[in-house]
């Protein structure tokens, strides 16, 4: 057992090892923007694996298990090479049932602990997935996509903003105002704890991605926060990353991440590897926020897709039969 132990840390080491590499080459040869990209389409993966896709496929926008894409009536077409990720394993182990309330361990009558099954995280293992783009067949319903396309009209993209900034509201001040500086899009003041957005600024896209920037700040760089005395460059580099990476993945027209600071980064690893955790992490808990909020918009266009395909199918089957008529 002790030798499996010792030549899993060994493999694992190992693969780090080639991640670490991946990432210092990423910044050398100046593809931190391929990262957000590619983030803006992994959200919700680790940074290990989100490296680990950039490096073997950058232009993959969604991955499955071989199994996985059969199960959806698609197949991977042969030749193709997976792309390897990491797979959580889980073990059921009997643990002290912990009171919710008080986070103290709950005990029975007699006094002894009360027990219950709970899944440990034990490990990693590196699996094969596939981008769709390797399979052929069935066409998948996206509500991602129609998302993206639902916020190009501009009724939508007002009303996510304007519910966005409600949402934000319960949590931290924030408003419009006409700014001195027409050029400033909008500001978060640390002391304050406040957000103002330029409302000079016609472009809502534009107000929605400035509102995004500054609740980055916010969330990164308070004043109980362990990195508001990090220096300018660097605070602005994380908060305007989160920014492309949202923007992008609602579809919304992003400018070149345009930081300079981020070379910096190449000369420390471990620096760069917290600053784009950081990132990626407050990345997605806005996006799952934002997704919380249009719930009821993508059952609406879930609806609407379902009733057009059933529409679409109703008129394949009349024209058969026209056909076999004849």
């Amino acid at each position: 057992m002790m030798n499996q132990s010792n030549e899993y840390k060994e493999k694992m080491n190992k693969i780090q090892k080639e991640v670490d590499q991946a990432i210092e080459r990423m910044f050398q040869n100046g593809e931190f923007q391929r990262f957000l990209e590619v983030t803006s389409k992994f959200p919700k993966y680790s940074l290990n694996n989100i490296i680990m896709i950039v490096s073997q496929n950058p232009d993959a926008t969604l991955v499955m298990g071989y199994k996985k894409w059969q199960e959806l009536g698609r197949q991977v077409q042969k030749g193709e090479k997976a792309i390897k990720i990491f797979a959580p394993l889980f073990r059921k182990e009997s643990l002290p049932k912990i009171d919710p309330k008080t986070q103290e361990p709950i005990f029975d009558e007699k006094g002894n602990p009360v027990m219950e099954k709970r899944e440990i995280l034990y490990g990693f293992k590196l699996v094969n997935v596939f981008d769709i783009s390797q399979t052929k067949g069935k066409e998948l319903f996206n509500i991602h996509k129609l998302i993206q396309e639902d916020l190009k009209e501009d009724h939508h993209i007002q009303s996510l903003y304007k519910n966005f900034m409600h949402y934000l509201n319960k949590k931290i001040e924030v408003k419009e105002e006409i700014l001195e500086n027409p050029n400033v899009k909008g500001y978060y003041n640390p002391i304050k704890h406040h957000i103002r957005i330029n409302a000079s600024v016609e472009n809502t896209s534009m107000k929605f991605k400035t509102l995004i920037h500054e609740y980055a700040h916010s969330l990164l760089h308070h004043k109980e926060s362990d990195m508001k005395n990090l220096p300018r460059g660097h605070m602005e580099a994380q908060a305007e990353a989160v920014a492309f990476i949202v923007s992008k993945y609602y579809g919304l027209d992003t400018e070149a991440y345009s930081s300079g600071y981020i070379a910096t980064w190449s000369k420390d690893i471990k620096l760069a590897k917290q600053a784009m955790k950081e990132i990626q992490h407050v990345a997605n808990g806005v996006i799952r926020e934002i997704d919380e909020l249009m719930r009821d918009r993508m059952k609406e266009i879930s609806k609407l897709y379902e009733k057009s395909d059933e529409k679409e199918m109703k008129t394949s089957k009349e024209k058969t039969s026209l056909s076999l008529e004849r």
